[in-house]
């Protein structure tokens, strides 16, 4: 409690931890210089008290271990789960099975995976099982095979064998990811895709596997963005990837990202993209972590570069270390207007996401 409320009152910032360790031998040239620029930018000033926590963090280990470890330590502040904690989480995932039995192989079960304890590593294996048998109901289940175990088990990624299959979360949840938003849009009909928040690039990758003539912008801060970037490079040697974030001439910027298959920018560069240039901007899993003035300064650009939005959510949610002596708890509730959605938004897709349950999917057409 008392390190909570010092954190209030003195919110921890990165770019100090950084001061400390950016001349470090184990830091790769890459991240050295994405985070330089990152810190320097206007992007920077939009990162939440949570993040800046996590940040320091993600940087620990990336300055002990590399990104060869990204799958067993950062990965635990996106979306691998490695405890069962409400039943909430479950209700459609366990609910859509009930009439599909499935065997358990003790061996994969009973799996210690790697910088896990074994009960994180029991909890993490059973949800592979889950998730697994739910997609395998689905259309989407076939392209399974199209995902790359070089770059989905390359970062000492947890993961499991069922049916012959090498099986983690992260290769399930980026198809689920996929279903809903071609239910939502008519994804064939698209040019260009914009992924705010894109974490290690798992949902792009997914994307580009099976929709190979895309072309994708990952739009993050770091480290996230190094993760995407030297993943992505691995997944698609033969694509054209730009790191574009130094970039802020808009000419130069829209020739750059018109000439390349996949590009990379900070948030702040949103600002001078051309209007209705994008057909879709993507947002899975993490607007919730954003304060609210953040949200609706996203909404804005948005609304003025894409023609389609597609995001997922908690239903309920508060953001951790965001707010101090003189701030309220930043609560998000969808339901409670606190997105505050703008009045030209259609939305034209809602559903429940199977995991966690209580999360949401919305897809929106932006209208003039």
């Amino acid at each position: 409690m008392k390190i909570k409320f010092i954190n209030r009152l003195f919110p921890k910032r990165f770019d100090k931890y950084w001061k400390k360790i950016e001349n470090s031998k184990d830091i790769d040239d890459d991240l050295r210089y994405i985070t330089n620029n990152f810190i320097k930018s206007k992007s920077y000033k939009l990162v939440s008290n949570y993040w800046h926590v996590l940040n320091i963090n993600n940087y620990k280990s990336l300055s002990m271990f590399g990104i060869k470890k990204y799958g067993s330590t950062i990965a635990r502040n996106y979306y691998t789960f490695t405890k069962i904690f409400h039943d909430e989480w479950f209700d459609e995932t366990i609910n859509n099975l009930k009439d599909t039995p499935f065997k358990i192989d003790s061996i994969e079960m009973f799996k210690k995976q790697d910088g896990f304890t074994l009960e994180e590593s029991i909890s993490y294996n059973y949800l592979c099982y889950l998730l697994f048998y739910n997609l395998k109901k689905t259309n989407n289940f076939q392209y399974l095979n199209k995902l790359k175990d070089n770059t989905y088990l390359e970062f000492n990624d947890p993961h499991i064998k069922i049916e012959d299959i090498n099986v983690t979360t992260d290769k399930i949840v980026s198809l689920m990811d996929y279903g809903k938003i071609r239910k939502a849009f008519d994804i064939t009909k698209l040019n260009k895709i914009l992924e705010i928040g894109a974490g290690s690039g798992r949902t792009c990758e997914a994307i580009l596997s099976i929709e190979k003539n895309l072309k994708f912008i990952i739009c993050d801060i770091a480290p996230a963005i190094y993760i995407s970037y030297k993943r992505l490079k691995l997944a698609f040697p033969n694509k054209k990837i730009s790191l574009l974030i130094d970039e802020n001439d808009k000419t130069k910027l829209e020739e750059k990202i018109e000439n390349s298959d996949i590009a990379f920018i900070f948030p702040h560069q949103l600002e001078i993209l051309n209007k209705k240039s994008l057909d879709l901007i993507l947002a899975i899993d993490c607007m919730h972590e954003m304060d609210k003035s953040t949200i609706q300064y996203y909404f804005k650009l948005f609304n003025n570069i894409s023609k389609n939005f597609y995001f997922s959510i908690w239903n309920k949610t508060h953001v951790p270390y965001s707010r101090n002596v003189f701030m309220k708890k930043n609560t998000l509730n969808y339901n409670n207007g606190d997105y505050k959605i703008p009045n030209n938004w259609e939305n034209i897709f809602k559903e429940k996401i199977i995991f966690p349950s209580n999360m949401l999917a919305l897809g929106f057409k932006i209208k003039e």
